[in-house]
């Protein structure tokens, strides 16, 4: 379980910085399409070579169950992708990183609804600890009123995000059943991800042309497929309901990769708040970080 925490708090830094190289590609190149396909085609290249060398020689014995959870995959992980995308034209990144920490409600439900399993009560109070950290965060001043046209976006991106992970999850499981170890199926199932991704993006190309923004999009894409590859492990320690949990303490990383950035001059990216208003979100993320321990206690009476 502790290998398992370590991932997802990789993940959650990972994730925090990724989204700050989105927000600045989407300064300098005001279009979500041209971001989402030039960074899918960045990831199939880093993808291919990755896949080739971790794909077991033998095949996987759950073939049929991998490559339709695949296909199911791409098509949330599209949707999901396109509208964070649009939410960052209502709020700046840091803000929209910590208002994600909401996806722990929906995949909760999900999981709920699907496998009727209720999560005992110390749990449950770690996940609206969790939330409320998220929404708090948000509420704390900065970066002028939330817009309803934005919540949608979010909202959307909440509910692809959350299949997009128990997709994801399946996907290591098939390689773990497999007979490969847990780090290997994860890096393994993010390659084999983002190379049919990528596939998939290539005909994009003939209405996105590569321009000088191709290569300002290399950092993004960088990074995101490290934050998968990392969270792809935690969930194959502690399954995506705790990874979530974990994943919350983004807003952590995000209120001090926030102060960095405003620090810097960098206000068209960041909104310039009160040291105040830096405490209190300095609180939520703290707020977040018991959250995981609680929901690690729970777990393990």
């Amino acid at each position: 379980m502790v290998f398992g925490i370590f991932s997802g708090l990789a993940a959650a830094f990972l994730n925090s910085a990724g989204y700050l190289f989105s927000a600045f590609f989407l300064k300098r190149c005001n279009s979500p399409v041209r971001l989402l396909i030039f960074a899918q085609i960045w990831m199939m290249l880093l993808s291919i070579p990755l896949l080739l060398l971790l794909y077991p020689a033998a095949g996987v014995s759950r073939s049929g169950r991998l490559f339709s959870t695949l296909i199911v995959w791409i098509i949330v992980f599209f949707m999901g992708q396109g509208s964070f995308f649009m939410s960052l034209r209502f709020f700046e990144a840091s803000r929209l990183s910590s208002l994600l920490g909401l996806k722990i409600i929906v995949l909760t439900a999900i999981y709920t609804v699907v496998n009727r399993a209720f999560p005992n009560l110390g749990q449950y109070l770690a996940i609206l600890m969790a939330a409320a950290a998220a929404v708090t965060i948000n509420w704390s001043g900065g970066g002028g009123s939330l817009k309803s046209k934005g919540w949608i976006f979010v909202f959307i991106t909440l509910i692809c995000y959350s299949l997009a992970d128990i997709t994801e999850t399946i996907m290591v499981l098939c390689f773990v059943e497999s007979g490969m170890g847990p780090v290997r199926s994860a890096f393994t199932s993010t390659a084999l991800s983002y190379t049919a991704l990528g596939l998939v993006s290539l005909p994009g190309l003939f209405f996105v042309r590569p321009d000088r923004h191709f290569l300002l999009s290399a950092p993004y894409a960088l990074i995101w497929l490290l934050s998968q590859a990392a969270l792809l492990t935690c969930f194959s320690q502690v399954l995506p309901v705790f990874g979530n949990v974990i994943l919350a303490s983004r807003g952590m990383f995000s209120v001090l990769l926030g102060a960095l950035v405003s620090a810097v001059g960098l206000g068209a990216i960041e909104a310039r708040i009160s040291r105040a208003q830096w405490v209190r979100r300095g609180l939520a993320a703290f707020l977040m970080v018991l959250a995981i321990a609680v929901y690690s206690f729970a777990t393990q009476k």
